[in-house]
């Protein structure tokens, strides 16, 4: 048996509640004997990727060059470096869906990974990430918020999310280090972004900090 099967008491506890559940899903999955394999992007420095490979999953973390060696070097002494593989990239979207390795994943986490696109190529890039999923695959998505702190004088408030993308004022942009123009959105965006894509909405929430979240299912 492998040795990084978790008990339910050894699900970590983490602040962010989307996190929380995808990492609860994976355990379920192990206690089923059904290890899943688990696509991150973006991965950040790869704390979340080696929660999830230390439940059990076997996880693909996508990012930038820059933060391979972080992720790399968090999976070599969480002794999980044989399920956390690293790919590189310079962008999340479309043309990733088409470098990405072959195969299909049963989680994938798209962590803030829409906002610095266009609402059309998001719809596009989520739609392609679905369908990389096992039918019953899970499509764990976040997305920064037009009622939080980013959306005060954000230009395109108004506009509907297809038509929203514009530059954050200079404070916020360099606050949360996004310099160029983003989407922000509200719950019900996310409910019918995930609904057009062709998922089965099983959840959304709004963030105490105003980040929307949501689960979709792949049917």
């Amino acid at each position: 048996m492998d040795s990084r099967v978790s008990r339910n008491d050894c699900i970590p506890v983490v602040s962010d509640g989307l996190e929380q559940l995808a990492l609860e899903e994976i355990a379920r999955r192990v206690r089923l004997n059904t290890p899943p394999r688990v696509l991150d992007m973006p991965c950040g420095e790869g704390s979340r990727a080696v929660a999830m490979a230390r439940l059990g999953a076997d996880v693909l973390a996508v990012d930038v060059p820059p933060l391979e060696g972080s992720v790399r070097g968090r999976a070599l002494v969480a002794g999980v470096a044989d399920h956390v593989r690293f790919f590189s990239t310079l962008k999340i979207g479309v043309a990733l869906l088409e470098a990405l390795p072959e195969g299909v994943f049963d989680l994938v986490f798209c962590h803030y990974g829409i906002h610095p696109l266009p609402y059309g190529e998001a719809a596009q890039t989520l739609r392609g990430l679905l369908k990389r999923l096992r039918i019953g695959g899970k499509l764990f998505v976040s997305a920064y918020g037009l009622h939080s702190d980013l959306g005060e004088a954000y230009a395109d408030a108004d506009k509907p999310v297809a038509e929203r993308y514009c530059r954050l004022t200079p404070a916020r942009a360099r606050s949360y280090n996004l310099p160029g123009s983003v989407c922000l959105y509200t719950e019900r965006d996310l409910v019918n972004l995930l609904i057009h894509i062709g998922g089965g909405v099983l959840r959304t929430f709004t963030s105490t900090h105003g980040a929307v979240k949501g689960i979709a299912v792949r049917i």
